[in-house]
């Protein structure tokens, strides 16, 4: 009998340790529910990866002279688009997260300029999760068609110089 309930005391205290670490990793909803916290980066988080990876990279000095030095806002949206590709898994960019990679790398461009670069020139170099709507961000992430032709900005920029 003393070796059931001591199976037992050691089932419930095992239990307990697990729904500790449940209960370490969640947060409440309301209503008495809990939801888990995801492990993965927020956007911020994100933006600030990709500012700061611009300036930490191995081509940085060649993104800072070739691209950000220059006039022209489709090579500055592509390069947001290049870093999330090359460096965070492609993850996915709306036009506002475009606006504050822009404005941390010191070339602001605004959300409505982006969108409307995205539309006319740059929809072939990248693919969008979700149809367009009025009103609502559209995610997008570089394409393999959009990841060469951002190479061959930069090689191209090389030639000239």
């Amino acid at each position: 009998m003393e070796k059931i309930i001591e199976q037992i005391i050691n089932r419930l205290n095992d239990l307990e340790k697990r729904v500790g670490e449940i209960e370490i990793n969640a947060r409440p909803i309301g209503r008495g529910g809990i939801q888990r916290q995801n492990k993965k980066q927020t956007p911020d988080d994100l933006i600030l990866s990709i500012i700061n990876k611009v300036g930490e990279c191995d081509e940085s000095e060649k993104l800072q002279s070739k691209i950000l030095d220059h006039k022209g806002m489709e090579a500055k949206i592509l390069l947001c688009f290049y870093i999330s590709y090359k460096y965070f898994k492609n993850d996915w960019l709306t036009t506002g997260d475009i606006e504050e990679i822009t404005s941390g790398l010191g070339t602001k461009i605004a959300v409505g300029n982006v969108s409307n670069k995205i539309k006319s020139n740059l929809r072939q170099y990248l693919e969008s999760r979700s149809v367009r709507k009025k009103g609502s961000p559209t995610p997008y992430r570089l394409n393999r068609k959009g990841d060469k032709y951002f190479e061959s900005l930069l090689s191209l920029n090389e030639a000239q110089q």
